[in-house]
């Protein structure tokens, strides 16, 4: 049996991926009741509309600064150690979140919530390349991709019900805790029988990634992704709440629809890149779909034209971010080996967009000025499709042209 079979075949694969879902799962639900009940942090704690952004973005702050040796440490000693350690961390600043007095206060416990998955993002492709075959790992990094939609989507959707900030914190804390206790007990770094990968210093693991010119144009990429994604889902509950008027309870309804639908695209775009066999120009169709939608859905009179375009917004970011996740284990150059050093790279890049694009570049060009706010989240959106056709085609098809050249040379 072929190794691709062997690993088509492993049941617990599931347990692995459905544990990772939890986690991110988790983190984004608690990372977005901040935004969920941004009416009433922000007089609580007096905040700027800057200092709103840097709490916000605070969980992927810590990925900025860690995914980088996290995935290099995990090359070294094991995704499961490496990750069960960020847990800890962020159970505390989950869980106690509730206690902050101030914006400092606020900002330190947010950045501890986002350690746990700013060392599982950079160590996905790594941990699901041990479970899944080349041709799995698509649709494995689109269900995993899936769990940031649905934790955005029911943190937007269901903070504004609990009875208090407080309980709804000290809740997302106890969640994290139940997610690190199965990590614990049932996380296994790879199948029963696989040999291990080779042992070499981290300085290696590190060298060969960052050699990759392929790996920094997959992690810029994923920085105007994710200044976009942040922009719309970070900022679109206040903005539709003091802008145009809409309840609390509505606008995080309103903003939800966004995530839900990246909830379906993470799931549709596997499938269709797929059945395409073109990676390029199906990623640059869909961010370029996506960036019109975004611009056209903020303009969009209140009534069914708004949900919609939000949805297709959604959908085009759903498709685009479980693709480009998945090429460090797609890139010749990099493979099972250098996979969590790559992703370490992909995944600093990445936060700095979500952190740095929507808080310290479009916040101070558009001010309170909303329209410019999603327009410019709607350009980095359009940027992907550009930076997309600079990599190299690892489709459906360019990979079966590789193996019949192969076999032919055989």
């Amino acid at each position: 049996m072929s190794e691709c079979a062997k690993l088509s075949s492993l049941p617990y694969r599931w347990v692995i991926l459905l544990i990772m879902w939890s986690t991110m799962c988790v983190a984004l639900i608690a990372q977005f009741q901040v935004a969920a009940l941004a009416y009433q942090i922000i007089p609580d704690f007096k905040l700027t509309s800057g200092q709103y952004g840097m709490v916000l973005t605070a969980p992927m702050l810590a990925g900025l600064f860690f995914s980088f040796p996290a995935g290099a440490l995990a090359d070294r000693w094991g995704v499961k150690r490496v990750v069960a350690v960020g847990f800890v961390f962020s159970i505390v600043g989950t869980f106690f979140r509730f206690s902050a007095e101030n914006f400092l206060q606020l900002f330190i416990l947010m950045f501890l919530a986002g350690i746990c998955p700013g060392f599982l993002n950079a160590n996905a492709p790594k941990l699901l390349g041990a479970w899944f075959s080349k041709a799995q790992m698509g649709m494995a990094m689109g269900i995993y991709f899936s769990a940031t939609g649905v934790g955005m989507g029911i943190a937007l959707a269901t903070t504004a019900l609990f009875p208090s900030t407080k309980s709804a914190f000290i809740a997302a804390g106890i969640a994290m805790l139940v997610i690190w206790l199965l990590w614990m007990l049932f996380i296994k770094a790879k199948p029963e029988g696989a040999p291990d990968l080779p042992v070499m210093p981290v300085t290696k693991y590190i060298g060969v990634a960052a050699g990759s010119k392929n790996v920094w144009l997959v992690g810029v990429a994923l920085m105007f992704f994710m200044g976009s994604s942040m922009a719309f889902s970070g900022f679109l509950p206040n903005a539709l709440h003091s802008e145009q008027g809409l309840r609390p309870a509505a606008a995080g309804f309103m903003a939800s629809i966004v995530t839900f639908g990246t909830v379906v695209g993470s799931i549709l775009g596997p499938v269709i890149s797929r059945r395409t066999g073109k990676l390029r120009p199906f990623l640059a169709l869909v961010a370029v779909l996506g960036a019109a939608a975004g611009i056209l859905a903020w303009l969009a009179p209140q009534g069914i034209v708004m949900p919609a375009l939000f949805a297709l917004l959604g959908i085009m970011l759903g498709m685009c971010a479980p693709i480009l996740m998945s090429f460090p284990m797609l890139l010749p150059e990099i493979g099972p080996v250098y996979a969590g050093s790559a992703g370490g790279i992909i995944g600093t890049l990445q936060v700095v967009g979500g952190v740095c694009i929507p808080s310290f570049i479009i916040t101070p060009l558009a001010g309170q000025n909303y329209t410019l706010f999603f327009a410019l989240g709607s350009l980095c959106f359009f940027l992907v499709s550009v930076v997309v056709l600079l990599l190299p085609e690892l489709g459906a098809k360019s990979q079966a042209k590789v193996g019949a050249d192969l076999a032919e040379a055989m």
